[in-house]
């Protein structure tokens, strides 16, 4: 008798654990993703690189790519796509783009320009690189982490697909079936809220 009883307090309790209901958004949706980046991550010899795009109401958009070479960060490059409403040439950010930008910041503050920067320096914040060893310098704004896809994908089922009461969940697998923009976004938050990330391009090296 206590052994019959033994076995159906086990059967309930397994039952009760499996009819649990899953506290993360998406979670089909992110198995078959997962599974996507586990196959693309063995035929690319887990080297890659992936672009991470982001832009703001006020007038700004950029990317951030990096690259990854064996499961390792090895380089990380940031451009601003968009400036003060002035889009990145074709051939890139120069000296004379960021002077434009300079001189249409000027006109618009009436020729007070005492707090602008130099040409230069500005063009050190439109576009940088890193590479390894010198990843992640505390000079470079802006940029996306220095992130794996493998953290991406943890930080995906951890944080971002999260049941939340107070906010709309996002997942999007526009790379071949990888993440292409996960995250959310809060209830009454109205200028940039989108925590998550957005996956612009992911390529084989």
């Amino acid at each position: 008798m206590e052994r019959k009883i033994y076995l159906f307090g086990f059967l309930v309790s397994f039952l009760c654990f499996a009819c649990t209901k899953s506290d993360m958004e998406y979670e089909n949706d992110y198995e078959k993703s997962y599974k996507a980046w586990r196959s693309f991550k063995k035929s690319s010899n887990n080297s890659y690189r992936y672009v991470v795009s982001g832009a703001t109401w006020a007038g700004a958009a950029w990317e951030t790519a990096i690259t990854v070479s064996r499961g390792e960060v090895t380089g990380r490059n940031f451009s601003y796509t968009v400036f003060g409403d002035i889009p990145m040439p074709a051939v890139g950010w120069s000296l004379e783009t960021a002077q434009s930008i300079l001189d249409s910041l000027s006109k618009r503050y009436q020729g007070d320009i005492g707090h602008l920067p130099s040409a230069d320096s500005l063009l050190k914040v439109l576009t940088w690189r890193e590479q390894k060893p010198y990843l992640n310098d505390p000079k470079h704004r802006g940029g996306a982490p220095i992130w794996t896809l493998d953290q991406v994908y943890e930080e995906a089922k951890n944080n971002w697909l999260k049941k939340r009461d107070n906010a709309d969940t996002f997942f999007k697998v526009d790379n071949k079936g990888m993440i292409s923009s996960c995250g959310y976004w809060e209830h009454g938050c109205m200028d940039d809220c989108f925590r998550g990330i957005s996956i612009k391009k992911i390529e084989a090296l």
